[in-house]
Parts: C-alpha cells; sequence; structure tokens
C-alpha cells in the first residue's frame, strides 16, 4: 500500500506539474481585496502550475499578518488546475486603550506604538510597537517598568490594550553581596559602574545594561584570581526609595599554578618561549594572564614569520592545582608574494605602497604589519585600514591592504581660540594633507601637504605658506618651502619676522636627517626693557638648521610605546646681521602600564653667545605648556627690574601619566614639571618644579591637540601666584 501511494502521489504531482492554472478563487476575505491578495502571490492564472512557488506564496500571505489562517486545495479540471484559497483574516483594532501611563500622555505613546486604530491586527507589529514603548521608558531611566498587551476579540472586530505598570525612576538605594568570602564589598562595588544613590554626587541611575557588565567584571575579577569556577548572579528588589540590588557570588575553589610544560614543534628555545609567560609555579592562576601568555607565544612566532603559528592551552585539573601545558603547532614560514591595495578612490596606490614595510619575497612578520599599520593611520587619510594575509599556499601568502579614505582631507577652517600664551585668535586656514600638485583641479591623491594660514589675534598677526612633498621622486626624501609673514606683539615689546624657508631631507627606517635654509627679515619694535631699547631696528638672518632624529615610537600620531630623539643645530651667520650658534635636544619616551601610558620629554637648549648679543627674540623662555606648568607663560629664568629677559639656556623635564579616556581622541593626564632658564649654564641649579592634572583632546583635523592643564608652582616667588591653568586650543565652525 505504501508503494501505491508513493506512486499515486508522484503520479499526481507529474500531473500537477504540467498542468495550468486556469482559475485562482479566493474566498473568506472582507477588509483585504481580492486585488490587494493577488500582489501578494506570484502564482497567476494562464502560469503553469509550481507546488513549490506556490507553497511559498501562502507562506507570504501568512507573513503579512492579515490573516489567522490561510488554507488551500487544488482542484483538477478538465482543461487545467483551480486554485482555492480560504482565508480567516485577523479582527480590525476598533480601539485602542494605554492604561497605567502616568509618565508619558497617550498622545505620546501612540505615536511610538506605530499601530492605529483601524488596522488588521498583526501582532508582530503590536511586539514590535511595545518594545518601543519599553524603550523610552528604558531612555528615561524607568528600567524596570512593565509593559505588556492583550487583545479582547468579538466577532470580526477588537480593542487592544496596552498595560503599563510603571516603578518609580530607578534609583539603586543599595547594594548588597552575598558569599564573597575572599573579598570585601568594598572592593567589589569599585569594579562596579553602578553606584549606590548618595546625593548630591552620586544619582544612583540603574541601567540594565550597566548592571549585566558589572557582572561580568566581578566574574572576571574572580577569574583572575584563581577561582575559574566562580558563578555570579543578581537580583533585583524594589523599595519605595530605590531599588536593591544582591549580587549572589558562588566562589567556588581558589586554584594555583601547577607544573608549565611546551610541547610541540618549538623551534626557539625554552627559556625564549618562557619569557612570554606570565605566571610561574604557584601563583594564583589569573584567566587574563593565561590568555596574554597564549598572545605573547603567538606574537613570538608570528614576528618570525610564523603567521599561521597556533598556540593552544591544555590546562589539567589537580586539585586546586593547574598544570598548564602549552602546545605549540607554528606551521611555515610565510612569504609575501604580491601587495594589494583596496578600497582607495582618491589616494593614489604609490602614497598607500609606501608606507607598508612589506616588500615582495619579505618575510611576513607581525612587527612589520603593526608598523605598515601604524604607518597608514599616522597619515589620517584613512577611517579604517585593514592589513592581513591571503594565502596562496604553503609558506606563500599575498599582503591585502584593504582601506576606507575619509570623506574630506582637506579642510577650509573659519574659527578661533585661545592660548595661554597667544590669547584670544582668529583664523582662516585651508590645508589639504592629501594634496597633489599634478592632478588639477581636484589637487588630491598625492600625500603632499600644502597648507595656507591667516591668523589675527590680541598677539599675534601671522601668515604662512607652506608646501611639503614627503617623497621626492617617489624616494624617501621630504622637500618643501614656506613663506611667511608672522607678528608677535608682547608686553616689552614687538616682533615682525618676513621670510623664506626651504626644507629637505633624507628618512630611513628609524633615522631622519634634515636640513633647512632660512632667510628672514626681523624688526623689533615698542621695547620697554631699558638695557635693550638700542637693540630696536632691523635685522637680517640667514641660517642653516640641521636635524637628526631617531625614533622607535609605535605610532608618530598617538604614541603609546618607544622613544624619540631629535637634535637640532642652527647656525645663524651666512651673512647678514646675527650670528650665533643654537643647539636644541628633544627626548620623549613613552611607556604603557596596563591602563595608563607613562610619558617623559626632556627639552635641553644651548646658545654659544653671551646674553646680551642674542636678540631678546631669539633667547629661551620657560613657563607654561611646554616647559613648567605651573609658572606664568615666558617668566622662567633672568630678570632685570621686574622686566623677563630670557636667557640662552633652558632645561625642561615632564613626566605624564596619559590614562586614556576615550580612545586615542581624549586623555585624562598628570603630570610633574621641572626646569628653567639660565643666562649662564652653571649647573642645573634654582630648578623650579610644578605639578597638576589636566585634560588633552586630539582632533584629527587640528595640528596639535587641545590641551587644558591646571598647574601648582611648587616653587613660586613672593608676590607670584601658586596655580595657574594653562590653555592651548583653537576652533572651527
Amino acid at each position: 500500500m505504501k508503494r501505491i501511494l508513493l506512486v499515486y502521489l508522484f503520479l499526481n504531482f507529474v500531473l500537477l506539474a504540467s498542468s495550468k492554472i486556469i482559475k485562482i478563487n479566493i474566498s473568506g476575505n472582507k477588509n483585504v481585496s481580492i486585488e490587494k491578495i493577488l500582489t501578494l502571490i506570484k502564482v497567476k492564472e494562464g502560469n503553469e502550475f509550481d507546488e513549490n512557488l506556490f507553497k511559498k506564496d501562502i507562506e507570504s500571505l501568512i507573513k503579512t499578518g492579515y490573516f489567522k489562517e490561510v488554507n488551500y486545495y487544488v482542484e483538477k479540471k478538465e482543461i487545467g488546475l483551480e486554485l482555492n484559497i480560504y482565508l480567516k483574516e485577523n479582527p480590525i483594532i476598533e480601539k485602542i486603550i494605554f492604561e497605567g501611563n502616568k509618565v508619558f500622555k497617550t498622545k505620546k505613546l501612540k505615536e511610538i506604538f506605530g499601530v492605529k486604530e483601524g488596522d488588521i491586527l498583526n501582532e508582530e507589529k503590536v511586539i514590535e510597537g511595545v518594545e518601543k514603548i519599553r524603550e523610552l521608558y528604558y531612555k528615561k531611566g524607568f528600567q524596570t517598568s512593565e509593559i505588556e498587551y492583550k487583545v479582547e476579540t468579538f466577532g470580526e472586530k477588537c480593542i487592544l490594550k496596552v498595560e503599563i505598570l510603571e516603578r518609580p525612576k530607578d534609583y539603586v538605594k543599595e547594594i548588597l553581596f552575598e558569599g564573597n568570602n575572599s573579598f570585601k564589598d568594598r572592593k567589589l562595588k569599585k569594579l562596579m559602574k553602578i553606584k549606590e544613590r548618595r546625593m548630591p554626587f552620586i544619582k544612583g541611575t540603574y541601567k540594565e545594561d550597566t548592571l549585566n557588565e558589572d557582572i561580568n567584571r566581578i566574574k572576571n575579577f574572580y577569574n583572575e584570581n584563581g577561582f575559574i569556577e566562580a558563578k555570579v548572579e543578581k537580583e533585583i528588589e524594589y523599595d519605595k526609595r530605590g531599588l536593591i540590588i544582591k549580587i549572589l557570588i558562588n566562589e567556588g575553589k581558589r586554584f594555583f599554578v601547577g607544573e608549565i610544560k611546551l610541547e610541540g614543534d618549538l623551534i626557539f628555545k625554552e627559556e625564549e618561549i618562557r619569557k612570554n609567560i606570565l605566571m610561574k609555579r604557584g601563583d594564583i592562576f589569573n584567566t587574563n594572564k593565561n590568555e596574554q601568555s597564549i598572545k605573547n607565544i603567538y606574537q613570538l612566532y608570528a614576528n618570525n614569520g610564523y603567521i599561521k603559528c597556533n598556540v593552544e592551552c591544555i590546562p589539567e585539573m589537580k586539585g586546586q592545582t593547574i598544570n598548564l601545558t602549552y602546545f605549540i603547532n607554528p606551521g611555515s614560514v610565510y612569504f609575501a608574494e604580491e601587495i594589494k591595495i583596496k578600497g582607495n578612490k582618491i589616494t593614489k596606490d604609490k602614497v598607500i605602497r609606501r608606507e607598508i614595510k612589506l616588500e615582495p619575497g619579505d618575510k611576513i612578520t607581525g612587527d612589520k604589519v603593526n608598523k605598515s599599520f601604524s604607518n597608514l593611520r599616522d597619515t589620517n587619510y584613512f577611517e579604517n585600514i585593514q592589513i592581513y594575509p591571503e594565502i596562496i599556499e604553503e609558506g606563500k601568502a599575498n599582503i591585502v591592504v584593504n582601506v576606507k579614505e575619509r570623506e574630506k582631507t582637506g579642510l577650509f577652517l573659519i574659527g578661533g581660540g585661545y592660548s595661554s600664551i597667544d590669547k584670544f585668535i582668529g583664523m582662516v586656514s585651508i590645508q589639504q594633507t592629501n594634496f597633489d600638485i599634478t592632478n588639477p583641479p581636484k589637487f588630491v591623491g598625492g600625500g603632499q601637504n600644502f597648507s595656507l594660514l591667516f591668523e589675527m589675534g590680541t598677539i599675534s598677526r601671522n601668515y604662512k605658506l607652506s608646501f611639503t612633498e614627503p617623497y621626492l621622486f617617489d624616494k624617501p626624501i621630504y622637500f618643501g618651502p614656506d613663506i611667511y609673514r608672522l607678528r608677535k606683539e608682547w608686553d616689552t615689546w614687538t616682533e615682525t619676522s618676513s621670510g623664506f624657508d626651504l626644507r629637505f631631507g633624507k628618512k630611513w627606517e628609524n633615522f631622519t636627517l634634515g636640513f633647512k635654509f632660512l632667510t628672514e627679515n626681523v624688526e623689533l619694535e615698542d621695547v620697554d626693557i631699558p638695557s635693550l631699547k638700542i637693540t630696536e631696528g632691523e635685522k637680517r638672518k640667514n641660517s642653516i638648521t640641521t636635524y637628526l632624529t631617531y625614533s622607535k615610537l609605535d605610532s608618530e600620531r598617538f604614541p603609546s610605546q618607544g622613544d624619540k630623539i631629535k637634535i637640532s643645530l642652527e647656525y645663524a651667520g651666512i651673512g647678514g646681521d646675527i650670528d650665533f650658534l643654537k643647539t636644541t635636544l628633544e627626548n620623549n619616551f613613552y611607556y604603557p602600564f596596563k591602563n595608563i601610558i607613562f610619558h617623559s620629554k626632556t627639552y635641553i637648549g644651548y646658545i654659544n653667545k653671551d646674553l646680551v648679543d642674542i636678540p631678546i627674540y631669539e633667547r629661551f623662555f620657560g613657563g607654561g605648556i611646554g616647559s613648567v606648568r605651573g609658572y606664568k607663560e615666558r617668566t622662567l629664568g633672568p630678570r632685570e627690574d621686574g622686566y623677563y629677559l630670557g636667557g640662552n639656556f633652558i632645561f625642561a623635564q615632564n613626566f605624564e601619566i596619559l590614562y586614556p579616556l576615550y580612545k586615542d581622541v581624549l586623555y585624562g593626564i598628570g603630570f610633574f614639571d621641572i626646569g628653567n632658564v639660565y643666562e649662564e649654564w652653571d649647573g642645573l641649579s634654582n630648578l623650579k618644579k610644578g605639578i597638576g592634572a589636566g585634560v588633552r583632546v586630539n582632533i584629527p583635523f587640528l595640528n596639535a591637540p587641545i590641551e587644558i592643564y591646571y598647574g601648582y608652582a611648587l616653587d613660586a616667588e613672593k608676590g607670584e601666584s601658586k596655580s595657574r591653568i594653562h590653555i592651548g586650543m583653537s576652533f572651527g565652525f
């Protein structure tokens, strides 16, 4: 019988599949027109019958939400097939009632709900509307409020009720812990972002998402302290004065590190591999350190070309001890075949390619990939960068560089700002950091830098035209001129310099050697310092400056690790009216500690002339941002009758702790500065010290960060202010 039935069904399917549809009958519909239904299905009268297509049409009718039931029957006629579709419609919503809402008016809820009276009931849309209302309450802080709905049907119509249980605004009255035998409540509360309400300073706002994150943080904390089986759950109780959050903890056993083994094809000496493991026998087992150890071992191999290396940690638990076996399968060393550039529509391939530290035939290492990424990020041309190997065969891979370009790398900036040195300033700037002088009329895509700047402020009036080609003749040789007129109206003198300079240099992997030829005319006027009154007038300065830079920073724009040393030597005396030799040294050192970055900056400058023979505008001045914060700008060093004279020697040492508050954009900073300015170097005597804190904002389209610091002078002299706010910022609008 089964075989006969199967043969019958098969013959029936073949018969149906070869038959034409002569008619489509639709019944049961009252509110949805036949014409509307026919537009929702793909089977048509006159076409060959396709059972699979017809079943999909039935599913489509159900998904519309118009119908409670959809049935069908295919009837064989002499000249073809009739399709009969029987429908049972959902009721029409006669009325929508909101109950329990006091926080939001019914009119507001109806707008958010999205379901209207007169609509055919579609429960999917109703659920979606309820979620929108729940989100509205969530955003306003009523996150424990409950929103449900009910449908009362009578005949072909229904009443839709949205029932809202509004609980008081969700403030956290108390956080309680149970089961935490190893750590005190106070320690665990510090891990949480949700805080108990302590007005007026702590609101104690409750957010479900944040609490879930806090639960994970507490669990991770236990895992990192040896309790790898710990379970953390939450309970919430409602009180008239707020919420009571209970954190229920089952600590489990604490585990310690036992024997640590290395297995697999090690290639390197065990001692070298073990340097990358952050735990030793007897330590409390730390899941985070274990994961980081795996990454460190992988990085060791990846930096030597084993980019497909697999490192697996196999734990063996004995009592409260965990023996660890790190099994290493290095795979093959991979070499680069082709460098593929993707995603760039504006920037030329060569501009991207020259920043990639891999060439065809090179061993692919993690260091080179990371350095290539940092180089591309430092150009500031791209908002997204991906560099990854495309495996061709064992030992060979293409390097794919996929970029998403910023919409704009050029700026027309009209704005203003304030700094502690220049006071208020207005600015008009035209800048293109991805300029291409050979690509008119767009002039973009070549990786050159062009800028035209006009500044008018309380102290400054500056005009400057600048152009830089960083890769002359496609070689790592930079070249560029500057034309400028700069005017500074200081309290005790005014200087106006007009000139021209030409810069060029050669770049290597970590070294840069550069030169600058400069000729300028400087006019000194309105000098109030009695002993310098005779220096008023114009002087011609012709100089050549040599720069030598060594950099091992992980990023030039956003450094977090490494060292950079820059030495400059300026000789003025190639004709002209000014003759001196000025030497400066600047060192920046960065080192990361978990979530903070330590930064040390050392600045030393010396001019080999008696102070009386050095024009005042060429001297060193100290105080404020860049030297010793906490002291008024340009007030450190020699004085004469209350006038600040500057000096021919400067020393400044800054120690900073940088805490990233938001990615590479916003940093919180604590600092300790020490230094001074001297007429003659007789040892580092009378050093001025300052401490303080502030914030630094790196805005992509500005050449310099916005900086605001509060500094306290530890060695302020009598009559001097002991604290000061230092500001360096500019805005565009």
